[in-house]
């Protein structure tokens, strides 16, 4: 068998195994190529794809609608989803809807989840986490100025790109709330539930959220999680005391920041602004940066438009929807070597963290790599001796 025939035959076996029936082909046939899963969770399947038009790689989440509150859940996170435009979320592309199932379009990740990169026992560097745990905060901030609370704020739904740049995902728990309003659905990770979740009680999204951070920052700091009992039992009542274990060669801001966010009463815990804002994340008198007021263009851009006749395309084609044109907007931003015209979508440079590009990182790689990679120098730490 020829090397073309078996290309084909994987791509046709990818097809099989994403779909028992031809909708994904007839959703997705003639742009995208799809070229095998890479996750499998309880009510979704993402799988990689190449753009065939850029050649640039994507993630397809794979939704299936379901009906009464399956349909209900799918539909929320389509909606939030559809709404976020951030530097450190991972940026929604588009999305193909059959009757049955919707097809989520995002940017690949080439570094992977987070939790990958964080050595067990010892942890990141404080240089390394206080960077990627900015970026992540950063994002999180940026969901709750939008009444979004995540509920699922963890390593896995961190993701690195190319660059070591964290991107917060999956928002399939998130939900939209009102200012002083309590939520009531018990979910999300255990290891990083706050008390009031342990105790099934009503719960402020945001507080839940920021109980969320605290425990992964000691995830990044030490390279384990701190509620770790031998029982469900035994790990509850270390959560209701707020009981772990930080090591001591940890700066007095680390430690500060951590206890804050890990406040037993919801109230007196510190909103994401005042994380933000706090000494560790602040150190030279840098801040994590604010995300630009507006991240994409209301209108397709010209020099989009033309690319595209030019490839062959004809002007139906281009201008169905405007979302179309910022589609091949922000794949051709993802190719190496290809620029059209950058400034004149945002209305400046556009910020390095809003496009990604194909570099395959090494599976496991020594996070110092990945954080050199974005320009960061490590600072002398304890551990060195």
């Amino acid at each position: 068998m020829s090397r073309e025939s078996s290309e084909r035959s994987a791509v046709r076996r990818v097809c099989r195994d994403l779909a028992a029936s031809s909708s994904l082909e007839e959703a997705l046939t003639g742009r995208y190529e799809p070229l095998g899963v890479v996750g499998q969770g309880s009510f979704a399947k993402v799988f990689l794809a190449r753009h065939i038009l850029t050649g640039t790689k994507v993630a397809v989440k794979v939704l299936r609608k379901g009906a009464g509150a399956t349909l209900s859940w799918v539909l929320s996170e389509l909606d939030i989803m559809k709404g976020l435009e951030h530097p450190h979320v991972v940026q929604l592309l588009e999305i193909v809807e059959t009757p049955g199932t919707a097809y989520v379009v995002m940017e690949h990740m080439a570094g992977g989840q987070l939790g990958q990169h964080i050595p067990e026992v010892v942890g990141l560097w404080e240089d390394e986490a206080r960077m990627l745990f900015g970026q992540v905060a950063s994002a999180v901030g940026y969901c709750h100025a939008q009444g979004i609370a995540h509920r699922d704020v963890k390593a896995d739904n961190v993701l690195l790109d190319a660059a070591g740049r964290a991107k917060l995902c999956d928002f399939g728990l998130a939900c939209r709330f009102r200012a002083g309003e309590k939520l009531g659905l018990l979910c999300g990770t255990v290891a990083y539930w706050a008390p009031e979740l342990h105790r099934r009680e009503p719960y402020d999204g945001p507080a839940v959220d920021v109980w969320s951070l605290g425990v992964l920052l000691i995830l990044m700091l030490t390279g384990s999680v701190p509620f770790t009992g031998a029982s469900y039992e035994q790990a509850k009542e270390q959560v209701l005391q707020a009981r772990y274990h930080l090591p001591f060669h940890l700066s007095d801001e680390a430690q500060s920041l951590v206890s804050w966010m890990l406040t037993l009463e919801p109230a007196h815990r510190p909103t994401l602004q005042q994380i933000l804002g706090h000494p560790w994340l602040s150190q030279d008198g840098e801040r994590c940066p604010s995300p630009p007021a507006e991240l994409l263009p209301k209108r397709p851009d010209t020099s989009i438009l033309l690319a595209m006749l030019d490839l062959g395309y004809g002007l139906q084609e281009t201008w169905v929807a405007g979302r179309k044109a910022d589609l091949v907007r922000d794949l051709t931003l993802m190719v190496p070597g290809r620029h059209f015209h950058r400034e004149s979508w945002t209305g400046g440079a556009m910020s390095p963290s809003s496009s990604c590009g194909d570099t395959q990182m090494a599976q496991r790689r020594p996070m110092s790599q990945a954080t050199r990679a974005a320009g960061v120098e490590r600072l002398p730490s304890p551990r060195a001796a």
